[in-house]
């Protein structure tokens, strides 16, 4: 990626080494998860707006005081998204950077498959767990909204540029789409297509 676009994704790149360091330090296992893996793992260049971090061994929503003690101890904003899951704000050289904790609640659901077939990147000196590209569009797709559809074609796009050399693991993406029960893939396989992602 150029210059410009790295130094676009550097506030979040480390808010998401302050909280993972912190997290990993009171034994809280995460996986990243949303479109910061587009330029941070992928080096796709991406807008990102937030931290998605979902959280395997603990509950969020149930837990929520352990959560904000660690926001007390290391000076973060806390807040509480319409699902009551938790979110810091994180500044970061002047920029203040929000970090979602998550956990499948409600309509939001990432497969615990998917989340085992994370892989792992170390990024600076910490070890990252994280979704993979394919899981991404599935779960982009199953969402079946405007933002998730606007994220396939701007992805379609860029696929069809070489210069990017964006591959996706066509047998990989088949194998996760099963994670989800039968009478959601069909739907979730013809939104990815028709946003111009040809999985063959």
């Amino acid at each position: 990626m150029k210059k410009k676009e790295l130094e676009r994704i550097e506030p979040f790149k480390k808010a998401l080494l302050k909280v993972g360091k912190v997290l990993k330090e009171h034994g809280v296992d995460f996986v990243l998860v949303g479109s910061l893996i587009m330029p941070l793992i992928y080096e796709i260049p991406w807008d990102v707006h937030d931290v998605d971090l979902f959280i395997l061994n603990k509950c969020v929503f149930a837990e929520s005081e352990f959560f904000e003690e660690l926001a007390r101890e290391n000076d973060w904003d806390i807040g509480t998204t319409m699902h009551g899951l938790i979110y810091y704000e994180v500044l970061v050289n002047g920029d203040i950077v929000r970090v979602d904790l998550m956990e499948n609640i409600l309509d939001i659901y990432i497969p615990e498959q998917m989340l085992k077939n994370a892989a792992v990147k170390k990024i600076d000196d910490l070890e990252v767990k994280h979704i993979r590209l394919e899981d991404l569009i599935i779960l982009k797709a199953r969402e079946a909204s405007q933002e998730g559809d606007e994220f396939l074609n701007k992805l379609a796009e860029l696929i069809a540029e070489d210069r990017y050399n964006i591959r996706i693991d066509k047998d990989y993406f088949k194998k996760a789409l099963e994670y989800f029960p039968e009478d959601e893939r069909q739907s979730i396989y013809k939104r990815v297509l028709k946003c111009g992602i040809y999985i063959e």
